[in-house]
């Protein structure tokens, strides 16, 4: 089906396994390229189960997900499903759960801290114990997937905003744009931090943040202006070091290729690294009570 459709994806079609989406800015627009879909699906002899079909849509659900014009959001019956999951009795049963949640991921703030204590159960050389850290992060996810944050679909005619942190435990970013007096979130990232990098400086975790996020969100930034907050002082900091190593080398190499304008999180970046550093075992409890998307700098 990709092979069909190779010269539209994207531009107006997307295709998973046998599901079709068409996208368009106007009526008059979508009816032509409905047109090209079903010409192609003709051509190369395929039909179409017409009770399945929906045109004309404002609003669609699509791949677990509710899409509109305007914002998109998990599918009310996947929320409902998470919000009655049964405390996971079982390695299977918990990679079940995070295999749900991990899906939505993009709704969840930090989404990879948080759940920190919920993976390391499904590791070989962990036993199965339900702790209260454990519990506590169960509880949060279901909460934070039930009370979550409706993301905007992107607008070209705006820049993007990127907020980063960093702290020993993961890095998190928050990919927003501005509508009205407030920024809404487009996307949010978090990654747990590599062992290897635990004992590294401040700095450089910041720096490692700052590498991750515009790596991830690369297909909505390279080539384009966009406004990047973070510590201002880490990207000073990259500038004067006589000797880099290699990893800082090939991270400074690809943020160059960006083009930004750094804002210095002085206050609320603050707080922020301030909850992210406490110990791990509260980090998941804390790393969402301070919202990087309610102020720009």
């Amino acid at each position: 089906m990709n092979r069909i459709f190779h010269d539209y994806l994207d531009k107006f079609v997307i295709v998973y396994l046998d599901d079709i989406l068409i996208f368009s800015k106007t009526v008059e627009e979508h009816v032509a390229h409905l047109d090209k879909v079903l010409g192609l699906l003709r051509q190369h002899k395929f039909k179409i189960n017409s009770e399945k079909c929906e045109f004309g849509r404002t609003h669609v659900l699509y791949l677990g997900h509710e899409i509109s014009a305007e914002e998109l959001k998990p599918d009310d019956a996947k929320v409902a499903s998470i919000r009655d999951w049964p405390r996971p009795q079982s390695v299977t049963e918990m990679r079940s759960f995070l295999g749900m949640t991990g899906y939505y991921r993009t709704f969840v703030k930090n989404y990879s801290i948080v759940a920190t204590p919920l993976t390391d159960l499904t590791r070989l050389d962990t036993p199965w114990e339900w702790t209260d850290k454990c519990e506590a992060a169960f509880r949060h996810l279901k909460y934070a997937l039930t009370h979550y944050e409706v993301l905007k679909l992107p607008d070209p005619d705006k820049p993007f905003i990127v907020t980063t942190d960093a702290s020993p435990y993961g890095i998190g970013a928050v990919l927003a744009q501005q509508e009205g007096s407030k920024l809404r979130p487009v996307e949010n990232m978090s990654k747990k931090m590599p062992s290897q990098k635990l004992a590294k400086s401040t700095y450089e975790k910041e720096l490692y943040a700052v590498y991750k996020a515009l790596t991830h969100l690369r297909h909505y930034l390279l080539g384009r202006f966009f406004i990047l907050r973070t510590d201002h002082q880490t990207l000073r900091w990259m500038r004067t070091q006589p000797v880099l190593s290699n990893a800082l080398k090939r991270w400074i190499k690809v943020i160059e290729q960006y083009d930004f304008d750094p804002r210095y999180l002085k206050g609320e970046y603050s707080k922020v690294a301030d909850a992210l550093s406490r110990r791990p075992d509260f980090s998941g409890a804390l790393t969402t009570e301070f919202d990087l998307t309610d102020k720009c700098y």
